[in-house]
């Protein structure tokens, strides 16, 4: 199996709190700040994209233009 495949795909699946680019992509997307995001983060119990989309939808904190 090729591993960096594998780490390749799942990394456009996640969201890095420690990476401030990917916070402020996600923020900007998603029309909420950063801290927002990482609440979401803690609050979903996952840095999945979907799963923290799903949060922030349920919260009916996304501000989508």
């Amino acid at each position: 199996m090729d591993k960096s495949r594998f780490f390749e795909k799942t990394d456009k699946d996640l969201i890095s709190v420690f990476a401030d680019d990917e916070l402020n992509y996600w923020a900007l997307k998603w029309g909420v700040s950063k801290e927002t995001i990482k609440s979401a983060i803690k609050a979903s119990g996952s840095n999945s994209v979907s799963k923290v989309y799903t949060y922030l939808a349920n919260a009916n904190k996304l501000k989508l233009s």
